[in-house]
């Protein structure tokens, strides 16, 4: 394995950085999670009608910084199965191909005993769940 360090000045062109050098920092020593204060952060609350609202907060995903910074972030879920109950899954979702986070809703499945649908964590793409929302059947708010 070679060695290799890190941030120091450039002299004439000779240390260049990518975005992939900072998060490998960065998440050696901050996990993947929500954090900070208050206990807010990024709390999942019910919207208008079938939605959903996450109020300001930050995370941290493989290195990588996530920050909705004014709150009322509004997200809309699926209309609700006529007969039968599901869980939807509020996430935070890293995307290396996307090169962003960005919070989404997937959707679940309706169901007599429904659950909630898994996380996605690979190399790609990661999720922190932030919330599981169960839609009743029929329901036409959260």
């Amino acid at each position: 394995m070679a060695e290799k360090s890190s941030f120091f000045n450039s002299v004439n062109g000779d240390r260049t950085y990518a975005a992939e050098d900072w998060a490998r920092y960065f998440a050696s020593f901050i996990g993947n999670g929500v954090f900070g204060s208050p206990g807010t952060n990024l709390q999942v609350s019910p919207g208008d009608g079938l939605g959903v609202t996450i109020a300001a907060g930050l995370a941290w995903i493989n290195g990588y910084f996530y920050v909705n910074d004014e709150g009322g972030l509004d997200l809309s879920l699926a209309t609700a199965d006529g007969t039968l109950p599901r869980i939807d899954r509020v996430v935070v979702r890293w995307s290396l191909a996307g090169r962003a986070i960005m919070a989404a809703v997937k959707t679940g499945v309706a169901a007599s005993s429904p659950s909630a649908p898994s996380l996605q964590r690979d190399s790609s793409t990661y999720e922190l769940g932030i919330a599981d929302v169960y839609i009743a059947a029929g329901a036409t708010a959260v």
